[in-house]
Parts: structure tokens; C-alpha cells; sequence
């Protein structure tokens, strides 16, 4: 499908995408109130120069029988639904794969540091680009002179920072670097479950049952369930026939709160 026709973030396609975003990426302000975030605005730019590049197409949509058959009998435009789902999907994979972890100021890091270096003095420091650290890719350091100048550096940072109260709370965030944890595929099946169960919810789809011999679903959960199959985010062939598998993932998954800083969608 070709997105260059699509001329801003007003155009009627993008009704579920705003929609939905109206719903999850809303700025509040105890003055002003709320107002739309930048989400919409970052999807569009990424859907114009081509960034994402999902698994699956708009054809091999439209040919699921299954999952269009479910969006009809409940009234929903296809086309647009196809787009939220590009947008979910792109906010997934962001949200799962884009990641680090800023929940710690950088006095929090540093006093965690200290610590650590305070109870076990045969510590020894290890530079590696693998996060496992293997024994043919790394550095170990074992020097007292480097050892001794990253306490002092620690402790002197410390001590400007219990001068300045005010930058305890600092944390150091870059949109470029770092982006390098991940989280497992059981993630990105309940993040775009959420996502997914809030957009029925914004679209106020009903409860609907199908009629005798009508060949199709209309459990919300089952559509879920074969979206995310459809999306790739599993290869368990089980969430494209019952909703079982995923029900599990809820049960196990379901309080989790994506508490991590991601690159695209931040």
C-alpha cells in the first residue's frame, strides 16, 4: 500500500491511529489540561520515509479470512484498521526492543556503585560489548590504580552532588545511545494486547454473538489473539485457532507496566 497520498495526520484514515492516541498518549497538565502527544506525529514521519517494515503485508491482511471477517462483522473500516495496527505494531516493537533503563538518577547509579565497591574489595571491573560478557570478548581490569581513581571519582561526584541537592534527581537520557535492552517476546504479545483492548474499547465495539452458521468469531479476545499471531510476535499456531494461549500470557504478564525508556515513541 502506498502511504504518499496521505498528507498529514488529518487525513480520515488515520481516524483509529487518532483515535486511539487521544486515548494512550495524552499530556496532562494540572493548568492547562490535557493535549495530544507527539506519538501520531512520530508514526506519520516513520510511515512517509519508510521505517517501518513489519513482517507481514497489507495483502496477506486483507486475505486473512479470519481476522477480516471479525473486523466487518463488527462495522470497522479495514483500511483503518490497518493503519492503527501498523501504528501498534511500530509502538510495540519500540516499546519491547527500543529500550533502556533510566528509572535510576544518576546519584541513585553512583551511591549503588560505591556500595557495592564498599563490600567486596576484590572487585574487579570488566569492559565488553557483549552484554554476557564471554571470556574471548572483554577487558578485565584488575588494576589498583584504576580501581582506586574509579572510587575517587565516584566519591568525589557524590560529594558535588550532596552540594548541589537540587541535580540529585539527574537523570542522564540519550535518544541516540544505549537503546540496548530487550524484552522477551511474552512482552510484546501483552504490550500489544493492552493496546489492542484499549483500542476496542475506544471504538466502543459491542458484545456481539454470531448468528447460527455464521462463520465467524466475534470474541475480541480471539482477535487479539490472531493479530498478534498474524503479526509474527509468535510463532505458536495455537493463538490463530483459540484464545487459551493468550489468556495465559494475561494471567502471567498482564500487571506488568513497561516502566522502561524507549527510542521512537518516548
Amino acid at each position: 500500500m502506498d502511504y504518499q497520498d496521505i498528507e498529514s495526520i488529518s487525513d480520515e484514515r488515520f481516524e483509529y491511529v487518532l483515535r486511539l492516541c487521544y486515548e494512550i498518549d495524552v499530556v496532562i497538565d494540572e493548568n492547562d489540561g490535557g493535549w495530544l502527544g507527539g506519538w501520531i506525529i512520530h508514526f506519520y514521519n516513520r510511515l512517509q520515509h519508510g521505517k517501518i517494515t513489519p513482517p507481514f503485508t497489507w495483502e496477506a491482511f486483507c486475505d486473512n479470512e479470519d481476522i477480516i471477517a471479525t473486523l466487518e462483522g463488527y462495522g470497522l473500516d479495514v483500511e483503518k484498521f490497518w493503519l492503527v495496527l501498523l501504528f501498534i505494531y511500530d509502538l510495540t516493537m519500540d516499546k519491547t526492543l527500543n529500550l533502556a533503563d533510566f528509572r535510576k538518577s544518576q546519584y541513585e547509579v553512583l551511591t549503588d556503585i560505591q556500595s557495592y565497591l564498599a563490600n567486596h574489595p576484590n572487585a574487579r571491573l570488566y569492559l565488553s560489548d557483549d552484554k554476557d560478557i564471554p571470556k574471548d570478548n572483554r577487558c578485565e581490569i584488575t588494576s589498583p590504580m584504576v580501581l582506586g581513581a574509579l572510587r575517587r571519582f565516584i566519591q568525589e561526584n557524590l560529594t558535588l552532588l550532596e552540594e548541589h541537592p537540587e541535580q540529585k534527581e539527574f537523570r542522564s537520557v540519550s535518544y541516540e545511545n544505549g537503546f540496548d535492552t530487550q524484552l522477551s517476546a511474552s512482552y510484546q504479545q501483552i504490550f500489544m494486547y493492552k493496546q489492542l483492548e484499549t483500542l476496542f474499547n475506544v471504538l466502543q465495539l459491542p458484545e456481539k454473538r454470531a448468528k447460527r452458521g455464521e462463520p465467524v468469531s466475534y470474541s475480541k479476545l480471539l482477535l487479539i489473539s490472531r493479530l498478534i499471531y498474524f503479526c509474527r510476535l509468535t510463532r505458536n499456531e495455537a493463538f490463530a485457532v483459540d484464545s487459551s494461549s493468550l489468556k495465559g500470557i494475561v494471567k502471567e504478564y498482564g500487571d506488568y507496566t513497561f516502566p522502561l525508556t524507549s527510542k521512537v515513541y518516548f
